[in-house]
């Protein structure tokens, strides 16, 4: 049942409610005053005629742009971001539905000019860049449904990466490749290496997109020759070259590569038989190709000597998983057991008390707390209050502890921005106060709060 008023608010039912000649007279009395909307409209009922006449209204509009000499003030901004969407999609919409081929030539028309907008664009917001990026990523599906010549979009492919100076086409060749045959890809590699060969310092663009075009082609040995000695020894692309040559049966060259590229955090393998990485993404990765490049060379022992290091190192709970995962029955049980005792002994007490809360162990949580009440870090207003919500149901102790050395950091601070919140705290603590039986060594919850009402600053 509608409410009272419902009727005069702007919906699409409301309006389809006025009927269609009232609607036209409105939109056509509208589009009178404003340039943008009476442009839309013209286009729409071009597009309805064929796509020939919509190309004739996009192109006149495109030429307009493309003359343009003067600056898009600030204020015709948004309307201007307006007018360069709605270009694109008509040539999406409409015109690549009934002729893709065509609406691929007219894609590629208005990307080409990108550049000579965004100079005449103060695109403090990125908008203007956004519509052609999203302009660039129409091109594979209308490319793949245009079924042109594969190598005529390869070299204009090629031309469109070549005179690239505002990144505009640096996911391109990805983009692409789906509409690219081996004729194709085979065109478009040849024309980029040729480039990088003719230059000192080729854009790091067009090295990209030959190697993806190497992938394309499984030619692993063509994407290594892309590389140059010194970043050959960086630990992430040390794992990008590891990871394709596991990939086709080549783990000993794997593994010769992420030795060269082995990060210093790492100990000395024949000491340790398990080298160690931090959690930086790019070490990790490193990481991650060195445990396939052993499995696949049959050394699963060394494996599982990496991956229970580095739960040691970092408490990493995939590496634990995919450690206990590789266990026979029970042996696992044994190995969680003697995992979650070092978790307990762990050096930083806020990442152990993740990782249990994580695991999930919530027995163990609520043990840590109180093992360890005298290293718990009431600033850290987040974490604890999320971790006394995930225990107070069952342990009461553990999470009155944690909503208690948040309240003593707030008091003794003078946190004002915090008030609020320990307000709170105190009366949950109230709560759980009556569910625990015995406090055992710590004060009870009414010693607590007369010592917080009596000392507001310790």
């Amino acid at each position: 049942m509608k409410r009272p008023g419902s009727r005069k608010t702007v919906t699409a039912a409301n309006l389809a409610d006025l009927g269609a000649e009232r609607l036209a007279e409105i939109l056509l009395e509208v589009a009178e005053a404003q340039p943008t909307i009476k442009r839309r409209l013209r286009m729409e009922l071009a597009g309805e005629v064929g796509p020939e006449d919509l190309a004739t209204e996009i192109a006149k509009r495109l030429t307009a742009i493309e003359t343009r000499r003067s600056r898009v003030h600030w204020r015709k901004y948004k309307e201007f971001v307006r007018d360069l969407s709605l270009q694109r999609a008509m040539i999406t919409g409409k015109m690549a539905e009934k002729k893709p081929a065509l609406a691929l030539e007219f894609l590629w028309r208005f990307l080409d000019m990108a550049e000579g907008v965004l100079r005449l664009t103060k695109d403090e917001k990125g908008e203007v860049e956004a519509v052609f990026l999203a302009a660039v990523e129409d091109l594979g599906p209308i490319a793949v449904s245009a079924r042109g010549s594969t190598t005529a979009l390869a070299e204009r492919a090629f031309q469109a990466l070549e005179t690239d100076e505002d990144e505009i086409f640096v996911r391109l060749v990805e983009i692409i490749l789906p509409a690219l045959d081996a004729e194709g890809i085979a065109r478009l590699r040849q024309l980029l290496e040729a480039a990088i060969a003719q230059r000192g310092r080729p854009k790091p663009a067009l090295r990209a997109a030959v190697q993806t075009l190497a992938d394309a082609q499984g030619d692993v040995d063509g994407f290594i020759a892309t590389i140059t000695a010194s970043e050959a020894l960086q630990p992430w692309t040390g794992a990008q070259i590891a990871s394709r040559l596991t990939a086709t049966g080549r783990a000993p060259e794997a593994l010769a590569a992420l030795k060269r590229s082995a990060p210093p955090a790492f100990a000395d393998v024949a000491r340790s038989q398990a080298r160690v990485v931090a959690s930086a993404p790019s070490l990790k990765a490193w990481e991650d190709a060195y445990l396939d490049a052993l499995e696949a060379d049959g050394q699963a022992q060394v494996a599982q000597a990496v991956r229970w290091t580095a739960f040691e190192q970092r408490l990493s709970a995939d590496r634990l998983r995919a450690y206990l995962k590789r266990l026979p029955d029970f042996d696992d049980v044994v190995a969680e057991d003697k995992a979650m005792a070092f978790v307990a002994t762990f050096k930083s007490f806020p990442a152990a008390l993740r990782f249990l809360l994580a695991w999930p162990a919530a027995s163990q949580a609520a043990a840590l707390v109180l093992a360890r009440s005298e290293e718990i870090d009431g600033d850290d207003y987040e974490g604890l209050e999320a971790a006394a919500l995930a225990l107070e149901g069952r342990y009461p102790l553990a999470a009155s502890l944690l909503y208690r050395a948040m309240i003593t950091r707030t008091l003794r601070f003078n946190r004002r921005d915090r008030f609020a919140d320990a307000e709170r705290w105190i009366a949950d603590l109230g709560a759980l106060a009556l569910q625990i039986a015995e406090f055992g060594e710590f004060e009870t919850h009414s010693d607590f709060v007369g010592r917080m009402g009596r000392h507001p600053q310790a």
